[in-house]
C-alpha cells in the first residue's frame, strides 16, 4: 500500500506541473551572435524590462548552451541597478584563450573554468544586498566579488544586445530562467511555449520579449535554411544518411557540407567520370561509403572513391538522361535502390528499376498492371511493398498529350510484382503539385512524410490507410522561375533531423541550391503557442485543482483499503511456492510457442473469489543485462552501458532472428533457414561464410549481456537462457503460457507490465518479421479485450483504466478502450477529463480513417 501510495503521488507531482511535453524536444532561446550584423542581434527582455524590487536578495538562474563554431565571445547577461551599477556575465578574451566573467562596472573578475560547448550548463547569479556580495555559480564552479550593493532596491535585466553597449553578444542558446526575490520564486521562463516574440511565465504570466528571435522549439515546426548558393556549370548533390552529410558534387571537385551547411572538406577528382553528367542521379552508399552514379536506362554505374579520389568509369558518358525527377528509395530488406518513373525526350515513364548493393547492376523489374507514367512522384518501401504518391504525367507517357496530377497512393509488391491503387482522391487540378523524390515512414502513425513543392516547400503527412493528408510544417516560400528541377528529401535518424534540397536549374544553366532541415519528433504549432498571458497560469491552477481532487480520491482509497484489508487478513493463502518463484525469474526450462490469435471464454478468467487488481509493482529491470524487443530494439550489458549501436543491421537482424525462432519452436531454427532468410542474394559457400562471421560476432556481444548463448544441435540454431538475463519477448511467452495453465494476480501484472512496452519491434521491417508482429498484436489485443470485459463486470474502475490505456498503446482507434474509459471517467465525475480523451479520439480516427468518428459522446 505505502509504494502504491507512492506512485499516485508522483504522478500528481507530474500533473501539477514537474514534467511537461517540453523535455521531449529541442527548446529555449537562441541568441543571434557573431554571424549577423549587430543591429540583428538577440535581446531579451525579462518583464517587459520592468525593474524586479529588492530587500535583502535577488537571484537569477538560466542554462545555458555554448554553440559550436562561432567565437566564444561576448555579453550574455546584463543586471542594471535602480543605482546605476551594471553587473554583467560575459566571456572575455585573456592571452591565451578565453574565459566566463563576471564584469562589475568596470572590472572583471575571471572564473578560472574552461568554456565548455554543446553542453547544457547550470548558471546563476546571487546578489545579497546586506553582505555587498555577488556570487556567481558556473556549471557549480563559484566566486564571489565584494561590490557596493547599499541603496540597491532594484534591478532590470536583459540577455544578449544591450543599446549603446558596444560589446558582442555571445553564441549561447538560454532557457528556464528563473527569478528568486528575498527567498521566493517569483519567475519560471522556460523559453518553450512562445507568442512571437513574447514568451510567459509560469508563475504569474509576466512577459519575457524578445527582439530577434530564434526559437529552437520552431526547428520542429519550420524549416530551417542551413546552405544557399548559386552554382554554375554541372551539379549533382547526394546525403550521407549515417554522418548527415551532404556531397555537392560538380565535374572537377567535391564539397562536403556538415548538417549546419558548414564546408567541411573539398575533394579535388583526381580521374574517372560519373555513369551520366546531369543531376538527380547520384546517392550515397553507406554500405561501402561511396557515391555512386547511376545511369538506368543503359544500366550503367560508377563509384566515387574517397581512398583514390577517383570515379570507376574511365569512359565518359555524355547522353542526355531519359529519366529526370524519378523517385527512388532504399530497401533495407534486400540492399537494394529501387527507381520508378521520370521524365526525358518528351516522354513520362513508368519504368521501375532495381540497383543491387552487392553487384552494383541496375536491372529492370517486371510488375503487371503497371502504374500510369509519370514524374516527380514520392517512393517509399515498407515490408514488401513500394508506395508512390502523386507526381505529373498522362495515361500514355506522352508530352503532346495534356499531363495532369495524380491524388493518390499507388504500391508495387516486390515479392508478387503486382501493382495496386491504395486509394486515390479527386483534387482540383488547379491544386496540383509536384513532390519530392522520396518519402519517410513513420511506423507509429502508418504516415508518410513526404514534401510537396507547393508554397516553395511544405512538409505533408500522407495516410497509408486512406486519402487523408494535412500540412506538417510551415511552407518555405522558396518560389521562383526555373527551367529544370531536382527535389530531393532526405532523412537522418541518427540526427533526428529530415532534409530538403532544392536544386534549382535557370535557363543559364546555374543553379540555385538551398539545404533546409527540420527537426523531429515534428510539432503542432497550437501546442506550443502561447495565445493569452494567462495561459500559463489558468492551466497551473487547473492542474492544482485537479490534484486537490486527486488527494480527496486517494484518501477515499486508503481508507476503503484499509477496511478491505482488515476484513481479509483472515482469508488463507492461495499461491503456491512453485508458481512464486517461477514468476519471479521470468524463465522456465521449456520452450513455447508464439501463442496464436484466438479468443479465451470469459469464464477461463473468472474466479470464485474477487480479486483486487490496484497495488501496480514494477517487476521487471530493463536498466541492465537486457534485450529489449518491445516497443524499440535496445540492448544493455550487464553494467547497463547501452550497446544498441553495436549491432550492426545484419547483427541486430540475426539476434531477432534467433530469439523469435526459438520462442516458436524449442528447437529454434534450421542453420539453413536462416542463411536463406539474412543472406537471400548470396551463394550458399558465401552466405554460410557471412553466417558464421556474424554467429562469432554475436557470441561476443552476448557475453556482455550476460548468461546466455547461441546454441547449435543438429543444425537447429536456438538461444539459451540462462539466470539474469532479462529479455521482454521471452518473458512475456513464458508468462502467458503459464497464466494459462494457473491464473495468478502476479502472473497477471507481470504480463500487463510486460505489454505495457509497446509492440513488438514497431521501428524495424522486415519481410520475415510481419507474421510474428501480427500474432503478437493480435494476441495481445484480444487478452486485453477479455481481460477490459471481465474488470468492467466487476467494476474495477483502476483496473478498467490501466487495461484501456494499454490497449490503446497497441490500438490507438479502440472503441471498446475508448468507451470503457470514458465511462469510468464520467462516473469519478471527470467529465472534462473525459471530453477532452473522446476529443482527441475522434481526431485520430478522422486524421487516421478520413472520416468523422460516429459515435456521439453521450452513447459511450
Amino acid at each position: 500500500m505505502r509504494y502504491q501510495l507512492q506512485i499516485l503521488l508522483s504522478v500528481l507531482l507530474c500533473m501539477v506541473g514537474k514534467v511537461d511535453a517540453s523535455s521531449l524536444y529541442d527548446y529555449g532561446l537562441s541568441l543571434k551572435s557573431h554571424s549577423v550584423p549587430g543591429i540583428e542581434r538577440t535581446t531579451l527582455y525579462l518583464d517587459d524590462n520592468q525593474p524586479f524590487s529588492i530587500k535583502n536578495d535577488f537571484i537569477i538562474s538560466f542554462q545555458m548552451y555554448v554553440r559550436a563554431n562561432e567565437h566564444d565571445f561576448g555579453t550574455i547577461l546584463h543586471l542594471h541597478t535602480n543605482t546605476n551599477q551594471f553587473i554583467r556575465f560575459s566571456f572575455v578574451a585573456g592571452e591565451e584563450r578565453h574565459f566566463p566573467a563576471l564584469v562589475l562596472n568596470e572590472g572583471i573578475i575571471n572564473i578560472n573554468s574552461p568554456i565548455e560547448r554543446e553542453k547544457w550548463l547550470d548558471v546563476s547569479l546571487h546578489l545579497r544586498l546586506k553582505d555587498n556580495v555577488i556570487e556567481i555559480d558556473y556549471d557549480n564552479k563559484k566566486i564571489s566579488a565584494m561590490a557596493p550593493l547599499q541603496g540597491v532596491k532594484s534591478v532590470t535585466a536583459l540577455f544578449g544586445q544591450m543599446k549603446e553597449y558596444l560589446s558582442d553578444v555571445a553564441p549561447i542558446d538560454l532557457r528556464n530562467v528563473t527569478i528568486t526575490q528575498d527567498g521566493k520564486q517569483i519567475r519560471e521562463w522556460k523559453l518553450w511555449k512562445h507568442n512571437d516574440t513574447v514568451c510567459y511565465d509560469e508563475i504569474e504570466g509576466a512577459v519575457a520579449r524578445a527582439i530577434h528571435p530564434v526559437w529552437l522549439i520552431d526547428n520542429h515546426i519550420e524549416w530551417k535554411l542551413v546552405h544557399q548558393a548559386k552554382i554554375p556549370g554541372k551539379l549533382d548533390v547526394a546525403f550521407n544518411a549515417r554522418e548527415a552529410l551532404f556531397y555537392l558534387v560538380r565535374s572537377q571537385s567535391i564539397d562536403v557540407l556538415d548538417e549546419n551547411g558548414t564546408l567541411q572538406k573539398e575533394i579535388a577528382i583526381r580521374g574517372g567520370y560519373p555513369a551520366v553528367e546531369f543531376p538527380n542521379h547520384l546517392l550515397y552508399d553507406t554500405l561501402s561509403n561511396k557515391l555512386v552514379s547511376y545511369y538506368p536506362k543503359k544500366g550503367i554505374t560508377s563509384r566515387f572513391s574517397f581512398d583514390t579520389e577517383r570515379w570507376s568509369n574511365e569512359i565518359r558518358n555524355t547522353e542526355e538522361a531519359s529519366n529526370y525527377n524519378h523517385a527512388r528509395t532504399f530497401n533495407p530488406a534486400d540492399s537494394s535502390f529501387y527507381f520508378f518513373g521520370g521524365y526525358g525526350f518528351y516522354q513520362y515513364r513508368n519504368d521501375l528499376y532495381r540497383m543491387k548493393y552487392s553487384t552494383n547492376q541496375i536491372e529492370q523489374v517486371e510488375y503487371e498492371r503497371p502504374l500510369y507514367p509519370r514524374y516527380s512522384a514520392a517512393m517509399a518501401i515498407v515490408g514488401d511493398e513500394l508506395y508512390i504518391f502523386g507526381g505529373r504525367g498522362n495515361k500514355y507517357g506522352k508530352q503532346e498529350l495534356s499531363s495532369h496530377y495524380y491524388w493518390g497512393l499507388c504500391a508495387i509488391n516486390l515479392k508478387n510484382k503486382q501493382s495496386r491503387i491504395v486509394w486515390q482522391k479527386n483534387q482540383p487540378q488547379e491544386e496540383g503539385t509536384i513532390m519530392a523524390s522520396t518519402m519517410y515512414f513513420e511506423p507509429s502513425d502508418s504516415s508518410f512524410y513526404a514534401v510537396s513543392t507547393n508554397k516553395g516547400g511544405v512538409l505533408w503527412k500522407i495516410s497509408m490507410k486512406d486519402s487523408v493528408y494535412s500540412e506538417v510544417s510551415k511552407p518555405i516560400y522558396n518560389e521562383s522561375t526555373y527551367q529544370d528541377s531536382d527535389f530531393s528529401l532526405y532523412t537522418s535518424p541518427s540526427h533526428g533531423k529530415l532534409f530538403l534540397v532544392l536544386d534549382k536549374i535557370l535557363s543559364n544553366h546555374t543553379h540555385e541550391l538551398a539545404i533546409y532541415s527540420i527537426n523531429m519528433p515534428l510539432v503542432n504549432e497550437v501546442d506550443i503557442r502561447q495565445s493569452t498571458a494567462g495561459e500559463s497560469i489558468n492551466n497551473r491552477w487547473y492542474l492544482y485543482t485537479i490534484g486537490i481532487l486527486l488527494l480527496l480520491v486517494l484518501a477515499g482509497f486508503v481508507l476503503y483499503r484499509f477496511k478491505y484489508n482488515g476484513k481479509n487478513k483472515k482469508a488463507p493463502a492461495t499461491k503456491k511456492g512453485t508458481e512464486k518463484t517461477v514468476a519471479t525469474t521470468g524463465k522456465v526450462q521449456s520452450q513455447s510457442d508464439v501463442p496464436e490469435s484466438k479468443t479465451i471464454p470469459k469464464k477461463e478468467w473468472m474466479q470464485e473469489s474477487e480479486t483486487i487488481f490496484t497495488e501496480t509493482v514494477n517487476y521487471y529491470d530493463r536498466s541492465r543485462a537486457s534485450i529489449s524487443l518491445l516497443g524499440c530494439f535496445n540492448v544493455r550489458d550487464k553494467d547497463g552501458n547501452d550497446i544498441t549501436s553495436n549491432f550492426t543491421p545484419r547483427l541486430k537482424h540475426l539476434l531477432i532472428l534467433l530469439i523469435l525462432y526459438t520462442e516458436k519452436n524449442a528447437q529454434g531454427i534450421l542453420a539453413s533457414k536462416t542463411t536463406e532468410i539474412l543472406w537471400p542474394e548470396k551463394e550458399e559457400t558465401a552466405a554460410r561464410n557471412n553466417r558464421n562471421v556474424n554467429l562469432r560476432k554475436l557470441r561476443v556481444l552476448l557475453e556482455s549481456i550476460g548468461d546466455m548463448e547461441v546454441m547449435i544441435e543438429n543444425n537447429f540454431l536456438r538461444i539459451k537462457w540462462g539466470t539474469g538475463v532479462f529479455c521482454d519477448y521471452h518473458t512475456l511467452i513464458t508468462c502467458t503460457k503459464q497464466f494459462e495453465q494457473e491464473k495468478s494476480e502476479e502472473l497477471l501484472n507481470r504480463i500487463l507490465e510486460i505489454l505495457l512496452y509497446g509492440p513488438l519491434l514497431p521501428n524495424t521491417i522486415l519481410d520475415w518479421l510481419d507474421d510474428f508482429k501480427d500474432d503478437y498484436s493480435s494476441y495481445s489485443i484480444d487478452l486485453l479485450k477479455n481481460l477490459l470485459d471481465i474488470e468492467i463486470s466487476r467494476n474495477h474502475q483502476d483496473m478498467i483504466i490501466r487495461l484501456a490505456d494499454i490497449m490503446f498503446l497497441h490500438d490507438p482507434l479502440n472503441e471498446e478502450a475508448l468507451a470503457a474509459k470514458c465511462s469510468v471517467l464520467v462516473t469519478q465525475g471527470k467529465k472534462g477529463i473525459a471530453r477532452n480523451l473522446y476529443d482527441r479520439f475522434c481526431k485520430e480516427y478522422h486524421d487516421s480513417m478520413g472520416e468523422t468518428y460516429k459515435v456521439p459522446f453521450a452513447d459511450l
